[in-house]
C-alpha cells in the first residue's frame, strides 16, 4: 500500500522548506501530480505509525494535509 499526502500551507504558518524537510526525515518521498509526498507501507500498524508521526511532526506548523491511501 501506498500512503500519499497533500499539503495544505498557511501564509502564517511554518515555512514550507522546513516543512519539506520533516516530511523527508519521515520517509516520505516527493511526487508529481496530485500528491506532495508519498510513501509506502506494509501492514496496519505502519500505516498507524505513519499517521502518528505526520501528526505529531506537523503539529503547531498551522499546516493542512489530506491522506490518501492507494494500493501500489
Amino acid at each position: 500500500m501506498k500512503l500519499y499526502i497533500e499539503l495544505y500551507f498557511d501564509s502564517e504558518g511554518g515555512n514550507p522548506l522546513k516543512i519539506i524537510k520533516i516530511m523527508n526525515s519521515l520517509g516520505f518521498e516527493p511526487v508529481l501530480g496530485d500528491f506532495d509526498f508519498a510513501q509506502e507501507y506494509n501492514s496496519q500498524e505502519d500505516y498507524v505509525k505513519l499517521v502518528s508521526n505526520i501528526y505529531n511532526s506537523l503539529k503547531g506548523t498551522k499546516v493542512r494535509y489530506r491522506l490518501t491511501t492507494r494500493k501500489s
